[in-house]
C-alpha cells in the first residue's frame, strides 16, 4: 500500500523512486515556496482588487470572475520570477537544478458551491496525468496559496495506483490538445465540452486528502489518480501546481508502471530546464511519442497563438 512520507530526509533519487513507487511526499513550507505563494498571492489580490480573493464570487458575476482569472493565470504561468522560484526551490530542496526540468507552472483556481467549473475553473474529475500524455517519470508538486481544509483541497485515490480503471485517455490526443482544449479554454463557462480524460466508471474510490499550509509541498507521481475536493467551503481556493521530470530517469526510461494508458502524443516537449530553460533534444522526445501526429495538431502550446 502507498504511504505518505512526511519531510523524508533520503537523497533526491531515492526520493523519485518513492514517487514512482506510488508514495506520495509531503514536506513543510519552504523558503522559495513561500515567496512563490506570497508572490501569486500579490498577484490575485492586485487582479480582484478592491474585492478580497477568496470572497469575490459573491460579489461578480461568474462571467466578470472568469474574465479576471482567464487574464491572472497566465500572467502568473508566464512570470519569470514564477520560474525563478522554481528554480530556487529546486536548489533549497537538493534537488539537481541542471537535471531537473519543470512545465511551466499553473495557478488553479476552485471555486466553491459549483459556481464555475467550466473552463478556467475547471473542476477535475478523477484522472491520471499520464492520461493527458504526460511521460512515466512525471512528478506533480501541488501546493496551496491561502489556507485551506479537507473540503476544499486536493485528494488521491491510492488503491488505483497500479490497477487499471476504465477511463476515455484513448480519445486524448496531446497536440490536439494544444491546439484546440488549452486555446479555448477562457471561452467555456457554463459548461466545458473539452476532450479531458476521465475516470469512465463508477468505483469505491478510496480518498487520500491532502491539505497543507501556503507553500507546504505535496508531491506524487503523474501515475496516481487523484481528483479536486468539490469545494463546499464557502472560500474561493487557490494553488498552483507545476511538473517535473529528471533528465537521467528521461534517458534511462525510469518511472512509474504504467497500467491503463492510451493517449497520443507527448508532453516532454512542455519541459524546461530549470537552469537556462532548454528543452530536451527532438530524438529524446520523439522517443516517448506514442501513435501518429494529427495533421491539425501543435507541438508546443503557444499562449498567443
Amino acid at each position: 500500500m502507498p504511504a505518505i512520507l512526511v519531510d523524508p530526509k533520503q537523497p533526491e533519487d531515492a526520493l523519485r523512486d518513492a514517487l514512482y513507487a506510488g508514495n506520495t511526499l509531503m514536506m513543510q513550507p519552504a523558503a522559495a515556496s513561500k515567496k512563490l505563494c506570497e508572490f501569486t498571492w500579490q498577484m490575485i489580490q492586485d487582479a480582484f482588487y478592491p474585492l478580497h480573493p477568496e470572497q469575490a464570487q459573491s460579489e461578480l458575476p461568474v462571467t466578470k470572475f472568469s474574465e479576471i482569472i482567464s487574464q491572472l493565470k497566465p500572467k502568473f504561468t508566464h512570470s519569470p520570477e514564477a520560474k525563478r522560484f522554481l528554480r530556487e526551490l529546486f536548489e533549497e530542496l537538493g534537488w539537481d537544478p541542471a537535471k531537473t526540468y519543470f512545465d511551466v507552472p499553473r495557478l488553479r483556481v476552485v471555486t466553491h458551491s459549483a459556481y464555475l467549473t467550466s473552463g478556467m475553473g475547471y473542476a477535475y474529475k478523477a484522472h491520471r496525468d499520464v492520461w493527458y500524455s504526460a511521460p512515466p517519470c512525471q512528478i506533480n508538486w501541488w501546493t496551496p496559496i491561502n489556507e485551506i481544509q479537507e473540503r476544499s483541497a486536493m485528494v488521491i485515490h491510492p488503491r488505483y495506483f497500479d490497477h487499471a480503471v476504465p477511463n476515455n485517455s484513448s480519445d486524448f490526443d496531446s497536440y490536439r490538445w494544444n491546439a484546440e482544449g488549452r486555446k479555448t479554454a477562457a471561452s467555456h463557462v457554463h459548461n466545458d465540452p473539452r476532450n479531458h480524460p476521465h475516470l469512465q466508471e463508477k468505483l469505491d474510490l478510496d480518498w487520500q486528502v491532502l491539505v497543507g499550509r501556503p507553500g507546504a509541498l505535496m508531491l506524487f507521481s503523474a501515475q496516481h489518480l487523484h481528483s479536486t475536493v468539490p469545494n463546499d467551503s464557502g472560500r474561493t481556493r487557490f494553488s498552483i501546481d507545476f511538473r517535473t521530470v529528471n533528465e537521467d530517469d528521461i534517458l534511462a526510461r525510469k518511472g512509474a508502471k504504467l497500467v491503463d494508458c492510451l493517449s497520443t502524443g507527448t508532453t516532454l516537449r512542455d519541459f524546461i530546464r530549470s537552469t537556462d530553460h532548454r528543452r530536451f533534444e527532438e530524438d529524446v522526445v520523439s522517443s516517448y511519442e506514442v501513435g501518429e501526429r494529427a495533421k491539425d495538431g501543435v507541438l508546443v502550446f503557444s499562449p498567443g497563438s
